[in-house]
């Protein structure tokens, strides 16, 4: 099996570090604080969940995962949600025979799911005050059964673009009332999380634990890179892990990427030009991706990526030096343009750090558009 996972959680033995960020996570549910915590996309936060549900179901904990990145409204958030307590509970027949009796006055339907094979459960909730009080019986429900419950809500900052705008409101009241469930939001947009936890007008305010997800350091990812080879018999040059590292820029997702395509190739001498023949051919095989990024951009927000890609970090890009050196017209063009860039998440814009920066998301294409405008 190649240990380099680019997909799903499979063990401790394939996740690499976040030690701890994992036991702060446990200590505060043992102490039944609800959690918030923002990420980059990509940068392992959904494995560190998984992570942390692996470690609680040893400790009789029950984990349910949702994420609500595709829902659009609370009906798909309703239904997400009870499809997830009905999968968690599948394993205690009794639990599901309750759970199924008391949902039944909202009509559950058993669907297989066409690409999974996997059934899911929805409700036919037809009137929109039936859904706002649907929320607060599932949870009313699950945290009666007196189990200790752990659900962990997925980009989270989604339900600020629901239709309803009562959404946060419905969900702290009944938070505020459950005694054995314990919630870990997370989310990727880091301005609409701060929104929804730091502003004080809002029902989340200081209601949560947060934790602050950083890159893992790059002596630890080497050293997890390293291992990773070695116990699989591979040796690899500590200039082809610095090399690996420094193309992705540590960023989980895409270190992941590099390594498994270079444990794909079954080399068991692992040399830098071996990293450096993988990371062109992963660029090549993108570049059809690359070029319909530019096609779909206007001008101007791809002369601008491409000035961002070429810094790496864009501290000040309204600045004249910024501007001037990649001729790229008035700070208002800029500003229009580099919004658009972020929302396309085509740009990261990561404020949680004492001096925020701009950079490009994607790594690969970071380095395809450097060799290409250099």
């Amino acid at each position: 099996m190649n240990p380099f996972l680019i997909k799903n959680y499979h063990s401790p033995y394939y996740f690499c570090d976040r030690d701890e960020e994992t036991k702060q996570l446990i200590h505060q549910i043992k102490n039944q604080y609800n959690i918030a915590f923002f990420a980059q996309r990509r940068v392992g936060k959904t494995a560190l969940i998984k992570h942390l549900f692996h470690h609680l179901e040893k400790k009789k904990y029950t984990c349910i995962y949702i994420d609500i990145y595709a829902t659009q409204n609370l009906n798909d958030l309703t239904n997400q949600l009870a499809n997830s307590i009905y999968v968690a509970l599948q394993q205690r027949k009794s639990v599901a025979k309750k759970y199924w009796e008391s949902i039944k006055l909202l009509r559950p339907i058993l669907k297989i799911n066409e690409f999974s094979g996997v059934p899911e459960l929805s409700l036919d909730v037809s009137q929109h005050q039936n859904t706002e009080k649907t929320i607060p019986q599932l949870l009313q429900f699950l945290d009666n059964l007196k189990l200790k419950v752990v659900i962990a809500i997925d980009e989270f900052q989604q339900i600020l673009t629901y239709p309803e705008k009562n959404v946060e409101a419905i969900l702290r009241t009944v938070i505020q009332q459950l005694k054995n469930t314990q919630f870990v939001f997370t989310g990727s947009d880091q301005s609409m999380m701060h929104e929804i936890f730091n502003n004080a007008k809002r029902p989340f305010y200081a209601s949560v634990k947060n934790l602050n997800l950083k890159r893992i350091p790059l002596n630890i990812y080497g050293d997890y890179i390293k291992r990773q080879f070695n116990n699989n018999k591979y040796t690899i040059a500590k200039d082809a892990i610095d090399s690996i590292l420094h193309f992705t820029d540590a960023h989980t997702y895409y270190t992941q990427i590099l390594c498994h395509d270079i444990y794909a190739q079954r080399v068991k001498k692992i040399t830098n030009a071996l990293v450096i023949e993988t990371i062109n051919g992963i660029l090549k095989e993108n570049e059809g991706v690359y070029y319909q990024y530019r096609n779909l951009l206007t001008k101007t927000q791809w002369k601008l990526l491409i000035a961002v890609s070429k810094q790496e970090k864009v501290f000040m890009p309204y600045g004249k030096e910024f501007i001037n050196t990649h001729q790229l017209g008035t700070p208002a063009s800029v500003r229009r343009s580099l919004e658009s860039l972020v929302t396309k998440d085509l740009v990261y814009h990561n404020s949680s750090v004492e001096k925020s920066y701009f950079e490009t998301q994607d790594k690969f294409l970071l380095l395809w558009i450097k060799d290409k405008y250099s």
